[in-house]
């Protein structure tokens, strides 16, 4: 075959790889991931301190490689715990670059005075999967108990109230890395940080009344708390009253 024919079939094929890429990389940009590389060499026992950047990168373009790779929670971490290998400036730090040889897990991102506890969770219970380590929740659980009992009715009621409110989520199943990307994958099970009373009050909810929990994700700008706690049920006053009273009928009042 002509020499120049296997050069322009050669830059052809050339050029529609190169468009490849650039198409597929185009279409990853949509989700992003924060990491942090090294800005100077470093060596063994080291504490970088300061001589660390942020680095957002497509999210999906070194999928097994950004697993490894340490988020922005754990800047702190980064900039504190020494070097267990070398590195040189621009390397992408990971978790093997540190003194841990493996993922540090959930307690650098535990506060003092703050306790992790897991709950067990559902599809339903969990809005749908949508919640995310760093969202804040309500923990709601429906109780049989006395309090709820009109005048003159006899034995337990039943109604549904808060046990916490605006709680972050630590974690949801082993996922603690609050990342950008909504990972859609399910998890049975979601940690909170929650003080020591907190902790045992919902451990007593659970074990003495078998309630199931269940969780409402507030937006960030949602921290305020009510002075008067609802409680709902049957019994209640306000049951009927409660998604079917009109605007106009309120304003009116």
């Amino acid at each position: 075959m002509n020499k120049k024919i296997l050069l322009v079939i050669a830059l052809v094929a050339g050029m529609a790889s190169a468009y490849m890429v650039q198409q597929h990389v185009a279409s990853l940009t949509g989700e992003s991931i924060t990491v942090f590389k090294a800005t100077d060499d470093a060596g063994v026992g080291e504490v970088l301190g300061g001589s660390i950047e942020a680095v957002t990168l497509p999210a999906n373009l070194f999928p097994d490689a950004l697993k490894e790779a340490l988020t922005r929670e754990f800047q702190s971490y980064i900039e504190k715990t020494p070097l267990r290998l070398p590195v040189k400036a621009g390397d992408l730090l990971l978790y093997r670059h540190f003194d841990s040889s493996v993922d540090p897990g959930v307690l650098p991102s535990i506060p003092p005075g703050k306790k992790a506890l897991s709950i067990p969770v559902n599809q339903a219970s969990s809005v749908t999967y949508f919640i995310r380590p760093g969202d804040l929740v309500d923990v709601m659980a429906t109780f049989a108990d006395a309090e709820s009992r009109l005048p003159g009715q006899e034995g337990e009621r039943i109604s549904t109230r808060p046990v916490l409110q605006a709680v972050e989520v630590l974690a949801t199943g082993d996922e603690y890395r609050a990342s950008e990307i909504q990972s859609k994958q399910p998890y049975g099970t979601v940690t909170l940080l929650v003080s020591m009373e907190e902790a045992a009050k919902l451990i007593f909810a659970k074990d003495f009344y078998g309630v199931d929990f269940t969780l409402m994700l507030r937006s960030e700008e949602d921290l305020e708390l009510p002075d008067t706690l609802p409680r709902v049920g049957v019994g209640t006053d306000n049951f009927d009253d409660i998604g079917n009273t009109k605007p106009s009928d309120i304003e009116s009042e």
